[in-house]
């Protein structure tokens, strides 16, 4: 979305990470978020609001936000003696952010809320009415209150195709090389056989090898894939597994979805040393 318009940028995250979720079956990324942010007109500051050491979210998720100059806010929930939730503060504190910045930041023009909740409209009808500044709400569809779209201009959150046909395509790539692994043809799937792999085959597009590795770097620590050890002579090698348990995994494979799946067992043959 184009404009010169002074924009802010408030993410209410919970919502928009399990939406994301729930729609495309699989996590979203930092780099995703920020893109998303970024796209509406002249943005002079992102804020996240999250309770970042919930398990929902990746470990690394905050420190990317912060890499990408983003205000990753953390709002930690109360919990009870058990550590379950019991109050979330995010609304709340996302809600006062944006009375402040309309009572101090006045250059600010338009507002853009990456949110479906409900709470919010008092908060868009104030922006809107009192102050009169032009309002965006994002979300993912399903998961936006009606009222909010009623009240202000809408914009969908969608994934990016691109991200998505290139995770499908790995998945049939590993799912591919375990079945060759079955079969004898190699001792393990090791990083360099991965990596190998992912350069041998141009409908991937990519141009130089580093390329290839931070791409299965990201899935590794993005948790799309299952790290197993296996003991060498001298030292634990690397082997890797898809997550079957994944939803994005099953839907690509055609599994059938099941309520519970055990972990899956590793692989009985060992190396007789590494090929990395």
């Amino acid at each position: 979305m184009n404009g010169q318009l002074e924009t802010a940028v408030f993410v209410d995250l919970e919502n928009i990470y399990i939406g994301f979720r729930h729609q495309y079956g699989r996590d979203l990324t930092a780099d995703e978020l920020v893109e998303k942010a970024r796209s509406f007109g002249s943005v002079k500051f992102i804020n996240v609001y999250a309770d970042f050491s919930e398990l929902t979210y990746p470990e690394h998720f905050k420190i990317d936000l912060d890499n990408e100059g983003v205000q990753a806010i953390n709002v930690p929930k109360d919990r009870d003696r058990e550590g379950r939730p019991t109050k979330n503060k995010i609304d709340m504190r996302m809600a006062v952010d944006v009375l402040r910045t309309l009572a101090f930041r006045k250059e600010i023009t338009r507002y853009v809320l990456l949110t479906g909740d409900k709470i919010f409209l008092d908060v868009v009808n104030l922006a809107r009415n009192d102050f009169g500044k032009e309002v965006i709400i994002c979300g993912l569809e399903g998961t936006v209150a009606q009222v909010l779209k009623d009240v202000a201009v809408y914009v969908p959150f969608n994934a990016d195709t691109a991200i998505d046909e290139r995770l499908e395509k790995f998945i049939k790539l590993l799912d591919r090389l375990e079945r060759e692994l079955l079969e004898g043809t190699y001792h393990y799937i090791g990083w360099k056989l991965v990596i190998d792999k992912l350069m041998e085959q141009p409908d991937f597009g990519f141009t130089a090898w580093a390329e290839a590795r931070d791409f299965f770097e990201r899935l590794k620590r993005d948790g799309r894939i299952v790290l197993k050890y296996y003991p060498g002579e001298s030292r634990e090698i690397e082997g890797y597994r898809l997550d079957r348990r994944n939803p994005l995994v099953r839907k690509v494979l055609g599994l059938e979805p099941k309520s519970s799946e055990p972990t899956p067992a590793p692989f009985s043959g060992v190396p007789n040393e590494p090929s990395q």
